[in-house]
């Protein structure tokens, strides 16, 4: 992922499009060194409205991973809305983790994972395993983050702070079903979860950040240790 005017850390430090496409790079890296039959999907940063091989792109969908495109569309505004709406942290980590978890949901695509799950819904439902599994995936990337280099051996990425994982967990809390059903005040109701609850999804992120990608086998546990 190339964009213009996005040559230095300090650019990536200053604008969320060169913040994105550092991680872009680095997820890159970390991945094609982690899997065989590795490929790069289509990263495709948008304001308001874009096409993809799933449909429209638009703000109101946020961020989601097209598997017929092999392609993660991100509308940029996307992370004050996570800040403003649901509470997550504004920190660089957290917009990266938003990447990073895309990003997982194209590495179950190669797996073979993303193929097993339809739409159903509920608490330890596939859907649910699937997006937990993206979470763990975001984790086993930032653990070895500072330690992905680029062709000349440069590390992509300083090594991550308490603060920033503390970042990282306040966006996968923000986005738990729990959270999101409370905020739009309806009742919790595990039934129609798709994506886990705040606690899973810190939970899950934290495993793969704490052990590596192959703790991340979200579809072989119990419901009980989702």
């Amino acid at each position: 992922v190339e964009l213009e005017n996005c040559e230095t850390g300090a650019d990536a430090n200053a604008n969320d499009e060169c913040r994105m496409a550092a991680a872009a790079d680095s997820l890159d890296q970390y991945w094609d060194s982690q899997m065989s039959g590795y490929r790069l999907p289509g990263v495709i940063l948008y304001s308001d409205y874009t096409d993809s091989a799933c449909g429209a792109a638009t703000a109101a969908i946020g961020p989601f991973y097209c598997p017929s495109d092999e392609s993660i569309y991100i509308d940029t505004a996307f992370f004050g809305t996570l800040s403003r709406n649901y509470g997550a942290s504004e920190g660089p980590l957290a917009q990266m983790y938003v990447l990073a978890h895309e990003w997982g949901h194209h590495i179950s695509n190669l797996t073979g994972s993303l193929q097993q799950v339809g739409r159903e819904t509920g608490a330890s439902s596939g859907s649910v395993r699937l997006e937990l599994q993206a979470d763990c995936y975001a984790g086993a990337w930032v653990r070895d983050a500072s330690s992905t280099t680029d062709s000349a051996g440069v590390p992509l990425m300083k090594p991550v702070t308490q603060s920033e994982i503390t970042d990282a967990l306040s966006a996968a809390a923000a986005v738990g079903d729990d959270n999101i059903q409370d905020l739009s005040g309806q009742r919790v109701n595990p039934d129609g979860f798709t994506h886990g609850t705040s606690e899973q999804r810190q939970r899950w992120f934290l495993v793969g950040y704490q052990t590596g990608p192959t703790a991340c086998d979200t579809f072989s546990v119990s419901a009980s240790e989702l």
